[in-house]
C-alpha cells in the first residue's frame, strides 16, 4: 500500500490497481491517450471517468453526514462552474441540483443553460439566477444557482447579456463580485469574442476597488501549461492556441488571476472538456473552463480541481475550487404580506365586515384628518394581522420528480465509464421523467376541469397560468447612466433615478394662488357609496398600503364617517400630508430596457385618496367631456381604440376609392403625459367654468405632491414634481385630454387643410397623445404639421421627430422628394408602421394586419399547448379556454377589417389548425375538415363572429347618432372626388354588402333597429340566408 497526497487530502489505494495513464506533467489536450494494465498485457485506451473517485466523493456517497469534511477551513465557500449544455430538458436542473448537493457545492456557476429572458426563480432546495436572450431559441444563456445560506448574502443581480451576468454577495470582509461568463466558441468571428471580452471589462469597471471579484465560465480557450507572468501559475494543461492567448492579455490587462493553474493536480483533476470528436481510440480532452479571481485575493483559493466523476449528462465537468470567504446576511426589508384572496371566503368577509364597521363609529369625527386616516390605517392593518395573514407554514409545492428518477440518476453517474449501461440508464431515466410529467399534467387538469364544474373562473384561470408558466415574474436587468456605464452599487441606482426624475418633472413653476368664486356643493353619501362601487378590486396599495376592499365592507355608518372627512376635505381644499406622497414604480416600455428614458413611472397612491379624487372625477366629467372633441378617442366613455382605428381605416378606404390623396403623419410625443405644465393646466379648468373648490383640491394635489421611487425593494429620498399629470391616477386622463385639446383647438382654430367630407375638413384623429394628422396635400399636411409643432411646445409638449412617421396612402405615384420637416428634423416615410397595436401600411390592406394576429395567436396557442393538448380536459373546456386566450389576441380591432377572399380562408384555415391540435391529429392521418368538426362537435364559427361582429357594430354606430356622429359622418358622408375607371376595391361597408345581400342604404335602416339585426345573426348562426 501507498499515500498519493494532493494538497491537504489523501487517499489509499491499492499498489496492484493502479494503473496511470499519464505522468503528472504529460500535456493532455488533443493527445491520444492510452493505458497499460499492470493486470493485462492488453493495452486499451484510458477512462478517464472510471478510475477509482476521490476519497471526498467516496465519504459524499457513502456517508451523507460527513459531507462537513469537504471543507478546509471553517469558513470556506465552495465555488463552482460547469457548463451544464442546457437546462431546457426536464429533469436537467434537478439532476444538477442533486450534484450540486452531493459535492456540496454553495455557488455554481453554469454555462450554456439556454433559457430566455432574465429573472430569478425559487427552486426546491436553491434559488437560480439567469440571463439569457429575447430569442426563445436561445442557444446561449448563463445561470448561478446557490444555496438557501448563500441567497441570504445575495445584494444584487445583473443580467449583462445572454453571455455575461454578475451576482454581488455580502461577506464579513468584502463585497463578492461573481461573473459568470459563456465565450463564443471557435468558430465564431473574432469581433463576436471582442465583444464578449469588452462586456466583462464594463462589468469589472463598474466594481469597487477593493471587492473580491471572481470571473468564472466556459471560456473556449487553452491557456495551456506554463507559467505566465503573474497571471497563471505553471500547472495548465496542454498547449495554448489563440483564444488563449487573447485571455492572458485580458487577465493581464484587468489584474486576474487563473486559479486552475495554480495547483499542481493529476491531469484527470485539470480538464474541463471532452471534445465530442472523441472515440475509444481517440480520447481528446482539454481545458477550457476556468475561474478567475483578482491577484489581490489569490491566496484565498485554498483548492481547485475538477470532479470527472460528476454527472449531468454534460461533455463538461464541475470546476470545484475552495476559498476563505464568511458569508454574511443581508438586511432585506420586507413588507408585512396578506392574503386579500381570503376575502372572498363568507365566513371570513363576514367576521371582517363586522369588525370593520364596529371600530368605524370610533372614528373621532372632530379630529385632525391627520388623526382620523391614522386611526384607520392602523386599524386595516390589525385586521389584516388577524384575519388576512399570509400562512407562511404552508406545504411547499408539490413537485414533479420523483426519488426513483433522483436513485436512477445516481445509478448513471456510478456507471459513467460503462458506455452501454449508461446509455440504457439515460434512456430509462427520460422514460420515467416522460410518465412523472404527463402525470403532473394529468393531476393539473383534472384541477382545472373540477373548478370549471364548480364555476369557479378565478382558480380555473390561476391554474391556468400555473400550468402553462404564464405568471408574470420579477424582471431584471442592467441600468446605464448618462455616459452609458453600468451602474452596479444599489445607492448609485438610486440616486441616478432621482435624478433623472428631477429632470424629467423640472419645471419653472410659479407659486399656488387660492382660488375663489363659486364653490360646488358638499360631497353626499350617495356619491361616496357610487364611487366605492365603482372602485375595482385587486390593484395595488399605496404607501400607506391599504385596500379598496375594505372600503366595499362599510355600512351606511362607515360610509357616513368617511363622507363628513372627505367634505372636510373639500371644503378647506388642503389635502392630508400622507396623501401628497406618492410611491413610483417603473415598469420597462419594452424588453431590454437599460436607461431610465426606456421605462414608465407609475404612481401608486392611497386607496382613500383615489376614492376622494373618484368623486371629483364623475363631478368634472361631463364638463371637460363637452370641450373634447369627437375626434378625441382616448379616455372617454362610448369609444375607444376600436373607434379610432375605425375612424382611420374607413376614412382612408373612401378617399382612396375616389382618387383622393391621403398625407398622413403619425405624431409622437416626448413624454408627453409628463410634461403638462400645471399653472397652464389649472388655467384651462378655470376658463371650462370649473369650481373653485374643485381647483383648489387639483392646484394642493399637485403643487405640493411629492414622490418616493421603490427600487430593488427600497425607497429613494423625496423628490418634488413641478410638472406632468400622473400616472395611474384617476383624474390624468381627463385632464390631459382636456390640455391637449386646448392645444389642437389653438393651433388649428384658423387652418383650412384636412381631408374634406361632407363640408367639413377632417385633419387629425386622436386617440390621448396618439395622434394622426391629415391632409390632402403635402404642403397641406406641413402647414399642421408646423402649427402644431408651435403650439405644442408653448405648451410644455414636444414633438419627438425620430419616432414620427409619414405615410403616403395615393394610386399614383408619389415623388420621394415629397417630405415633412418639423424642427429642422425630416419626418422619415414609410411604407407601413404600428398605430394602437396594429399594422397599417400605405395599400391600406389588411391581409397584414390579419396574418400578424394570427401569428400572435398562434404564438399563445404554442405555450399553452400543454393545456390544450391534454387528454385530461373535455372539449368544451378547452373551448372555453381557447375563446379566453387565443381568439381574444386574434380578433383584436376585428369590427375595423375589411376581409377578402384570401384572409377569410387563411382565418378558416387557422380555425382548423387549432382544433386539429387540439385533437392531437397528425397531418399525415388525411382527415377531413368535416370529421375534425364532427369529432370537436361543432360548426367552423371563427367567421361567422368576424361577421356577427361587423355587423353589431355598424348598428353601434347607427343607433347613437349624438356620439357617433363622426364616424357616421365618415362611413356615409360624401368625399369631394371623383371615382377612376375600373373595379373598386373591397371596402368595409362591401363586406357588408356581400355577406348579408342587402344595399348599403337598406343596412343603414336594418342597423338602427336591434330587432332585425338579431335576426340577421340569428339567420347567420343557423346556416340560413340572411
Amino acid at each position: 500500500m501507498f499515500y498519493c497526497s494532493t494538497n491537504s487530502k489523501s487517499f489509499i489505494m491499492a499498489e496492484e490497481n493502479i494503473s496511470m495513464a499519464l505522468s503528472p506533467g504529460q500535456p493532455l489536450s488533443g493527445q491520444r491517450v492510452r493505458r497499460i494494465s499492470p493486470c493485462h498485457n492488453d493495452v486499451r485506451p484510458t477512462d478517464f471517468d472510471s478510475m477509482t473517485p476521490d476519497f471526498d466523493e467516496i465519504i459524499n456517497t457513502n456517508n451523507q453526514t460527513e459531507t462537513h469534511k469537504l471543507k478546509v477551513f471553517n469558513n470556506t465557500v465552495r465555488i463552482t462552474t460547469w457548463n451544464v449544455k442546457s437546462l431546457r430538458m426536464d429533469g436537467k436542473l434537478e439532476n444538477v441540483e442533486a450534484e450540486m448537493k452531493r459535492l456540496n457545492i454553495d455557488i455554481l456557476g453554469m454555462s450554456e443553460v439556454r433559457w430566455p429572458g432574465t429573472g430569478m426563480k425559487k427552486n426546491t432546495d436553491s434559488y437560480i439566477y439567469y440571463s439569457g436572450g429575447t430569442d426563445v431559441n436561445n442557444y446561449y444563456g448563463v445561470a448561478i444557482l446557490v444555496t438557501p445560506n448563500i441567497n441570504k448574502s445575495v445584494i444584487d443581480f445583473i443580467p449583462i447579456s445572454d453571455r455575461v451576468m454578475m451576482l454581488k454577495l455580502k461577506t464579513n470582509f468584502r463585497t463578492l463580485n461573481l461573473i459568470q461568463v459563456y465565450a463564443p466558441t471557435f468558430d465564431k468571428p473574432d469581433e463576436e469574442v471582442e465583444i464578449f471580452y469588452s462586456d466583462i471589462a464594463k462589468v469589472l469597471e463598474s466594481t469597487k476597488k477593493g471587492e473580491i471579484t471572481f470571473v468564472i465560465g466556459d471560456f473556449n480557450a487553452k491557456v495551456g501549461k506554463g507559467a505566465e507572468g503573474d497571471v497563471a501559475g505553471n500547472y495548465g494543461l496542454g498547449a495554448r492556441n489563440r483564444r488563449g492567448d487573447r485571455l492572458i492579455q485580458f487577465c493581464v490587462e484587468q489584474n486576474l488571476f487563473i486559479t486552475n493553474t495554480y495547483f499542481k493536480q493529476h491531469p484527470r483533476r485539470l480538464y474541463t472538456w471532452t471534445s465530442p470528436k472523441d472515440s475509444m481510440d481517440n480520447i481528446i480532452r482539454n481545458q477550457i473552463d476556468f475561474i478567475l479571481i483578482n491577484k489581490r485575493y489569490r491566496n484565498c483559493c485554498t483548492s481547485m480541481r475538477t470532479y470527472p466523476g460528476a454527472d449531468i449528462n454534460s461533455d463538461h465537468v464541475p470546476v470545484i475550487g475552495e476559498f476563505r470567504a464568511k458569508m454574511k446576511t443581508t438586511k432585506r426589508k420586507t413588507q408585512k404580506r396578506c392574503n386579500m384572496r381570503l376575502m372572498k371566503e363568507p365566513k371570513i368577509r363576514e367576521e371582517v365586515s363586522h369588525i370593520l364597521n364596529e371600530k368605524m363609529e370610533n372614528v373621532e369625527e372632530n379630529a385632525p384628518i391627520e388623526e382620523q386616516l391614522e386611526f384607520i390605517n392602523e386599524m386595516i392593518q390589525n385586521i389584516k394581522d388577524e384575519y388576512l395573514k399570509e400562512d407562511v407554514s404552508r406545504e411547499k409545492k408539490k413537485t414533479w420528480m420523483t426519488d426513483n428518477i433522483l436513485n436512477l440518476m445516481e445509478e448513471r453517474r456510478m456507471n459513467k465509464g460503462n458506455t452501454i449501461e449508461y446509455r440504457r440508464l439515460n434512456n430509462q431515466i427520460r422514460k420515467e421523467i416522460r410518465e412523472a410529467k404527463e402525470k403532473e399534467k394529468t393531476q393539473n387538469c383534472l384541477e382545472i376541469e373540477a373548478y370549471q364544474r364548480m364555476y369557479d373562473d378565478f382558480n380555473v384561470h390561476r391554474k391556468v397560468k400555473e400550468v402553462t408558466g404564464r405568471f408574470k415574474r420579477r424582471q431584471y436587468g442592467k441600468l446605464l447612466d448618462k455616459d452609458g456605464k453600468i451602474i452596479i452599487e444599489q445607492q448609485e441606482k438610486k440616486e441616478r433615478w432621482m435624478q433623472y426624475v428631477e429632470e424629467l418633472f423640472e419645471d419653472d413653476r410659479g407659486m399656488m394662488d387660492e382660488i375663489t368664486g363659486d364653490s360646488g356643493p358638499s360631497i353626499m353619501e350617495n356619491e361616496v357609496e357610487i364611487a366605492i362601487k365603482q372602485m375595482k378590486e385587486g390593484k395595488a396599495a399605496g404607501p400607506d398600503n391599504l385596500e379598496i376592499e375594505f372600503m366595499k365592507l362599510l355600512n351606511e355608518t362607515g360610509v357616513k364617517k368617511l363622507t363628513k372627512m372627505y367634505n372636510k376635505i373639500y371644503e378647506t381644499g388642503i389635502l392630508p400630508q400622507p396623501w401628497l406622497t406618492s410611491e413610483f414604480i417603473t415598469l420597462p416600455k419594452s424588453t431590454g430596457a437599460k436607461r431610465c428614458e426606456e421605462y414608465r413611472t407609475i404612481s401608486l397612491m392611497s386607496h382613500l385618496l383615489k376614492l376622494f379624487l373618484k368623486i371629483i372625477h364623475r363631478r368634472i366629467y361631463k364638463l371637460c367631456e363637452e370641450q373634447i372633441a369627437p375626434n378625441q378617442f382616448g379616455f372617454l366613455n362610448a369609444v375607444g381604440t376600436r373607434e379610432a382605428l375605425f375612424s382611420v381605416q374607413v376614412l382612408i378606404q373612401r378617399s382612396r376609392d375616389v382618387n383622393s390623396n391621403v398625407f398622413a403623419c403619425l405624431i409622437d410625443y416626448k413624454k408627453a403625459f409628463d410634461r403638462v405644465k400645471h399653472e397652464m393646466m389649472v388655467e384651462i379648468l378655470k376658463q371650462i367654468g370649473t369650481d373653485a373648490r374643485t381647483i383648489n383640491i387639483i392646484t394642493n394635489l399637485y403643487w405640493n405632491q411629492t414622490a418616493v421611487l421603490k427600487i430593488d425593494g427600497e425607497h429613494t429620498d423625496e423628490v418634488q414634481i413641478l410638472r406632468g399629470v400622473r400616472q395611474g391616477c384617476v383624474l390624468s386622463p381627463i385632464l390631459f385630454n382636456l390640455y391637449s385639446e386646448h392645444i389642437f383647438r389653438e393651433a388649428l382654430n384658423d387652418m383650412d387643410e384636412g381631408i374634406p367630407i361632407n363640408g367639413i375638413r377632417l385633419n387629425n384623429l386622436r386617440y390621448a397623445d396618439d395622434t394622426i394628422m391629415l391632409a390632402d396635400t403635402i404642403e397641406g399636411l406641413q402647414k399642421l404639421m408646423t402649427k402644431i409643432a408651435e403650439v405644442s411646445s408653448s405648451y410644455g409638449l414636444d414633438i419627438n421627430a425620430s419616432k414620427t412617421k409619414l405615410m403616403i396612402i395615393s394610386k399614383e405615384q408619389i415623388s420621394s422628394d415629397a417630405q415633412i420637416i418639423v424642427n429642422q428634423v425630416r419626418i422619415e416615410r414609410v411604407t407601413q408602421c404600428q398605430y394602437l397595436g396594429t399594422c397599417i401600411n400605405e395599400a391600406w390592406d389588411n391581409s397584414q394586419e390579419v396574418k400578424c394576429r394570427i401569428a400572435k395567436a398562434r404564438n399563445v396557442f404554442n405555450s399553452m399547448d400543454s393545456v390544450f393538448k391534454s387528454h385530461n380536459l373535455t372539449l368544451d373546456t378547452k373551448t372555453r379556454l381557447l375563446k379566453c386566450y387565443v381568439f381574444s389576441v386574434l380578433l383584436y380591432g376585428v369590427e375595423t377589417w375589411t376581409l377578402t377572399e384570401a384572409t377569410t380562408n387563411k382565418l378558416r384555415a387557422f380555425e382548423l389548425w387549432l382544433y386539429r391540435r387540439m385533437l392531437r391529429i397528425s397531418w399525415i392521418q388525411k382527415i377531413t375538415n368535416a370529421e375534425v368538426l364532427r369529432r370537436m362537435n361543432k360548426e367552423a364559427e371563427l367567421v361567422n363572429i368576424i361577421k356577427t361582429r361587423k355587423l353589431q357594430y355598424l348598428g353601434h354606430i347607427m343607433r347613437n347618432e349624438h356620439r357617433y356622429e363622426l364616424l357616421q359622418r365618415i362611413i356615409q358622408g360624401k368625399i369631394n372626388s371623383k371615382r377612376g375607371p375600373g373595379r373598386r376595391r373591397i371596402s368595409w361597408l362591401a363586406n357588408l354588402r356581400a355577406w348579408f345581400n342587402k344595399s348599403s342604404a337598406e343596412l343603414f335602416r336594418i342597423a338602427t333597429n336591434k330587432v332585425r339585426i338579431a335576426m340577421m345573426i340569428a339567420n347567420l348562426r343557423n346556416g340560413e340566408a340572411p
